[in-house]
């Protein structure tokens, strides 16, 4: 299998899942927060009044939540850039891209992971970033 070839498999693999996590993120920011890595709280319910819940959110969930929104749009923004680019040809714009964001994005959303105690997330979600970045240096490198 060619590396180009590699690429536009691998890289439009990771613009629809950037699209659909993006979506889960804004749609769904409590599943989401949970399956990142960095799980929002939510308030136990009061046992004298079952319909009444707490409104304001802890301020470190009340941050989680914000950051988890600023994932989401990113994620969906991303994956919708990156299908555009696909969609019109520009491979080697494409590899451009992810070849930063592979390394800046998915090793920030790892070092926070590692900053919150979960290691083993930080390392799942930096090192796949990682190699997308790597293959896409050599496609940019090699094919453009």
């Amino acid at each position: 299998m060619s590396l180009l070839l590699t690429f536009k498999a691998i890289s439009l693999t990771f613009s629809l899942l950037a699209i659909t996590t993006g979506l889960q993120a804004l749609l769904l920011p409590t599943s989401f927060s949970k399956s990142f890595g960095i799980p929002i709280h939510t308030p136990p319910p009061n046992p004298i009044n079952p319909s009444y819940s707490n409104p304001e959110p802890l301020t470190t969930d009340a941050a989680v939540r914000s950051y988890i929104s600023l994932m989401g749009i990113r994620q969906f923004t991303t994956g919708l850039t990156l299908l555009i680019f696909a969609s019109q040809g520009k491979w080697i714009e494409m590899a451009t891209i992810l070849s930063i964001l592979g390394f800046v994005v998915a090793g920030t959303d790892g070092i926070f992971l590692w900053k919150a105690g979960k290691r083993g997330q930080g390392i799942f979600h930096a090192l796949p970033g990682a190699l997308i970045a790597i293959l896409s240096c050599a496609v940019v490198l090699f094919e453009g």
